[in-house]
């Protein structure tokens, strides 16, 4: 059975309904509102198991109602958890504001939790298919990545934008990098994507890769661009497309398939993750994205 490990931050969402996003700072009435939990490796977990994957998260919390929570969460979609609670710490939490196009805006305080990644149970990978990680927890994911290579295991960054001292520690550790269009543009200063896929490749021996929202993904490999278009969709919350198509890629490389084919599964699947308004939930199934993939050209 295909099993893969995801590392990181679990947060806890408060989303609000808007119309648009203001462009300047005012007081605004939200149509709808919800909590649920998100966080980067998080929601690619939940994905992967939406997504018939066996999986487990690694991570941190506080000894708080929003860690009690979010373990129970990750046990209702079927996630395994190896959770470390840092003892009078406060669980990470967000504001999220998302508009009538889809699109979001967010704040995200990230707890003050034990940095210590000496607890992993690195042993427990000899089974593993594949790895994922964020770089919310350098520590945990650096312990992970050079365990995992040396069993030869696909190692997945999440290359958001938000910490480049962590994004420069990690990106050398992964074979397959996928930037967020902000964190390429971070990592490389700003050069043109194309440009800064090829600076990037300088720190990995891997593939790498960069999320487009809507306009599908690029990915470098042997100094080729790839191009990979999404599907075209009414996008309804895009909160959380990028999470998904990182888990998605995860789970296709650890059941064997190549990082093209992984490439164009992830894209469907977040495609998909912005068709519904929903957290974890109102992730897609495996076979919602082999039927998306049937009929379209991605």
């Amino acid at each position: 059975m295909t099993r893969i490990i995801c590392l990181g931050m679990v947060v806890k969402d408060i989303v609000f309904y808007v119309k648009q996003i203001p462009s300047a700072p005012q007081k605004i009435t939200a149509e709808s509102y919800e909590d649920k939990f998100g966080g980067m490796a998080a929601t690619a977990a939940a994905a992967i198991a939406a997504l018939g994957g066996n999986v487990e998260f690694w991570g941190r919390v506080g000894d708080d109602e929003i860690g009690r929570n979010a373990i129970e969460a990750f046990n209702l979609r079927g996630v395994s958890t190896k959770v470390k609670k840092t003892h009078n710490a406060q669980s990470p939490i967000s504001a999220v504001i998302v508009d009538g196009a889809g699109e979001r805006m967010l704040a995200v305080y990230p707890g003050r939790l034990e940095s210590s990644a000496d607890w992993l149970e690195l042993d427990r990978l000899k089974d593993v298919s594949a790895v994922h990680a964020d770089f919310r927890w350098v520590e945990g994911a650096k312990k992970l990545f050079l365990a995992a290579k040396n069993l030869n295991i696909p190692r997945v960054l999440d290359a958001d934008a938000g910490d480049i001292a962590a994004l420069k520690e990690l990106v050398p550790l992964a074979n397959h990098v996928i930037f967020s269009e902000r964190g390429l543009a971070l990592f490389t200063e700003g050069l043109e994507l194309g440009e800064g896929l090829r600076f990037a490749s300088q720190f990995t021996d891997g593939v790498i890769g960069v999320t487009l929202g809507d306009k599908g993904s690029l990915f470098l490999d042997n100094d080729k661009i790839h191009e990979f278009l999404a599907p075209k969709i009414i996008p309804i919350d895009t909160n959380g497309a990028g999470d998904v198509f990182h888990g998605a890629y995860a789970l296709a490389l650890g059941r064997g398939i190549t990082w093209m084919d992984a490439a164009r599964y992830a894209s469907a699947a977040a495609t998909l993750r912005c068709s519904k308004v929903g957290g974890w939930q109102q992730l897609p199934t495996h076979s919602e994205v082999m039927h998306l993939l049937g009929n379209s050209s991605c």
